[in-house]
């Protein structure tokens, strides 16, 4: 099944995609036109095809284009009746997808992207905003310019840099994002937490994984962890004040931890708490910017 409908501005598209198993790819252009394609990924699924719904009306001054593929009757969703679903939309679209076991790809710049699964992997390279949810998969986000969330029970986070705030938890998986913006806060279960060029305030609590963060340039940074070693870079030129507790662990530190922010008049302030119990706390001065 293949339709185009003409998407033209001056509000951007709306897309909402449901899909259970398969594939859910969204690509953008700057062409103004809006073209899905559904496509059978074996004989069973071809039935889902025929009576899958997709339209596309106008709200205002944007179109909304919906596709909705149906549940298989008197049949449980298997990999084996999947259906591929591929969306082109103009540039800085929002984009709504929801999975039972599909796995997400979203191409190219979109505005809001929503992005949920059950098991299906989740990737999006370029964003306004970002709020994707898994609950045993990984997710894989580039770059934010706004807003991050993400969240999954069992699998990895990463980004590559976000602008806004970013709000991440994981029950079960490692956590990563190469550079943030305004605010982080993070909560992780079982993994480790590896965080590169801080510009913000941040906060991290984990049980049982190590955190490092590869360079601070200003903000207040409060890390904990319960069984895991504490690694923290400090850009240069930052006056630090640092209060670092570790219950059977060791505090090492290439900075003087008497430093306070006021010793260096008219310079970016770092106020870091590193708390864990039973791992080692590290302070270093960083190489330089990791990601920004």
């Amino acid at each position: 099944m293949e339709q185009s409908f003409a998407t033209p501005g001056p509000g951007p598209v709306q897309l909402s995609v449901e899909n259970q198993v398969g594939l859910v790819v969204v690509t953008t252009d700057g062409s103004g036109t809006t073209s899905v394609s559904l496509e059978a990924d074996t004989a069973g699924a071809e039935e889902l095809v025929e009576r899958a719904k997709v339209e596309c009306r106008l709200s205002g001054d944007r179109h909304l284009v919906t596709v909705r593929v149906p549940h298989l009757h008197g049949m449980k969703f298997t990999r084996r009746n999947g259906v591929t679903v591929r969306v082109t939309v103009p540039e800085g679209s929002d984009v709504d997808v929801s999975t039972a076991s599909a796995d997400i790809e979203v191409h190219g710049p979109v505005g809001l992207a929503n992005l949920k699964s059950g098991s299906g992997e989740i990737a999006t390279d370029n964003a306004d905003e970002v709020n994707a949810k898994t609950a045993s998969a990984d997710i894989e986000v580039g770059s934010v310019r706004g807003d991050l969330r993400m969240h999954t029970a069992s699998g990895d986070l990463r980004c590559l840099a976000v602008g806004g705030r970013a709000k991440v938890d994981s029950a079960s998986g490692s956590i990563e994002i190469g550079s943030t913006g305004t605010q982080v806060d993070i909560r992780a279960t079982w993994g480790d937490v590896r965080l590169g060029d801080v510009a913000g305030d941040v906060r991290v609590v984990a049980v049982s994984g190590g955190v490092e963060v590869l360079s601070v340039a200003r903000g207040t940074v409060q890390l904990r962890s319960i069984s895991g070693d504490i690694e923290v870079g400090i850009a240069a030129g930052v006056a630090l004040d640092v209060d670092a507790e570790t219950m059977s662990g060791r505090v090492d530190s290439e900075i003087a931890l008497s430093d306070r922010p006021g010793d260096v008049q008219g310079a970016p302030a770092v106020t870091l708490a590193a708390k864990t119990v039973s791992g080692d706390i590290a302070v270093r001065r960083s190489m330089g910017a990791y990601a920004r």
